[in-house]
Formats: structure tokens, C-alpha cells, sequence
């Protein structure tokens, strides 16, 4: 398949998957985000993990705040990204409080600027992304921002990608650069990536 032909095959499926998570009604929202929470925390590589990436849903995204308190009230260590427009880059940094989130460049809250954890310190990260295959491979927003993070993980960190059951697709177009996650949670299931 070629570049071009591979890009316009992400292009449709991320216009796609965008309509389809536009169409998520409020409270359809809120019990998907609460069945993610009651099985992520089943997972012993979250209850052994003590750094936790994770991050704030834009508009669409699937609802991550039982997530993002449960992790709190659980007395782990919550990152939350912030982005670097300028370099396409993503730092995470410590927070511990919801409430202290600014905006950010992508009109997405971003915790306040302190010192970034650096990437191969965290345990685990939970990875947001228009759709998932069972392989792993993501399609995310086209700017590469999470498989340049991805890429700096230290081998033992556990990565989740996360979304609607629907989210979850036969196969993602991918390239040499991308990196998969290694387990995918929706609301429906978890299963770890062949």
C-alpha cells in the first residue's frame, strides 16, 4: 500500500470513528466509563502499578474521570499529559488534584507545569486513540505526539489502550514508526494484544 493511499485510508477512518463517538448519548457515556473503571481496577498490572500515565478525554473521547479519581483515591501516582505544539511532544506530570487542571493547547486540561516524570520511570500508561487492532496498532490524530512518547517507555511499563467496545477494529493501517500498545480496555472487555 502506499504513503498516500495509507493516509487517506486513516483519513476515512478517522472521520468514521470520530462520527461514531459523536453519537455516544451522555449517559451511554457515563456507564461505559464506569464499567472501564470496575474492570481496570480488577487488573493486577494496574493494583502493581504505582506511576500511572493516563489522560483527560477531549469532547468525544470515551469519560475518563472514575478512572482519573479512582487512581487518586487509590493513593497512586496520577501523570497527566501536557502537550509541546511547537516539537509535537508530550510530557507527563504529577497530579493530585482534578480541580488544578488549566487549559491546554488543544483546548484539552493540562495539569499545571512542574517537573515531567521522565518516560521509562512509569509503570503504566493508559492510551487514548480513535480506533485499536488486536495487534496493538492504534490510529490516533495524525500528529504522532503518543508514538514518540511510546517509543521512550521503559520495557517493563504496561500499556493500555482505551476506548468504546467499537473503537476495537479488525485491523489498523500502521507504519514502521508506530508503536503498539500491549492490551486494550473498553467497556466490554480487556484482552491483551497478539
Amino acid at each position: 500500500m502506499t504513503d498516500h493511499s495509507q493516509s487517506d485510508e486513516k483519513e476515512l477512518l478517522r472521520q468514521n470513528l470520530k462520527s461514531l463517538r459523536a453519537q455516544v448519548s451522555q449517559l451511554a457515556g457515563m456507564a461505559s466509563a464506569l464499567a472501564l473503571w470496575s474492570q481496570l481496577k480488577q487488573l493486577p498490572q494496574f493494583n502493581n502499578a504505582k506511576r500511572i500515565a493516563a489522560f483527560v478525554p477531549t469532547q468525544t473521547e470515551i469519560n475518563m474521570t472514575p478512572i482519573l479519581e479512582g487512581i487518586l483515591c487509590l493513593q497512586k501516582e496520577l501523570y497527566l499529559p501536557k502537550a509541546d505544539p511547537a516539537q509535537t511532544l508530550l510530557g507527563f506530570y504529577p497530579v493530585s488534584d482534578l480541580k488544578k487542571l488549566m487549559p491546554g493547547s488543544h483546548h484539552i486540561p493540562e495539569p499545571p507545569s512542574m517537573t515531567a516524570l521522565p518516560p521509562e520511570k512509569l509503570d503504566l500508561i493508559l492510551v487514548p486513540g480513535l480506533a485499536f487492532d488486536r495487534r496493538g496498532y492504534r490510529l490516533g490524530y495524525g500528529k504522532g505526539y503518543y508514538d514518540r512518547f511510546l517509543s521512550q517507555l521503559g520495557p517493563s511499563c504496561f500499556s493500555i489502550g482505551v476506548g468504546y467496545s467499537f473503537q476495537m477494529i479488525e485491523k489498523v493501517p500502521f507504519s514502521s514508526h508506530d508503536i503498539p500498545v500491549k492490551s486494550l480496555l473498553s467497556e466490554k472487555s480487556f484482552q491483551l494484544c497478539s
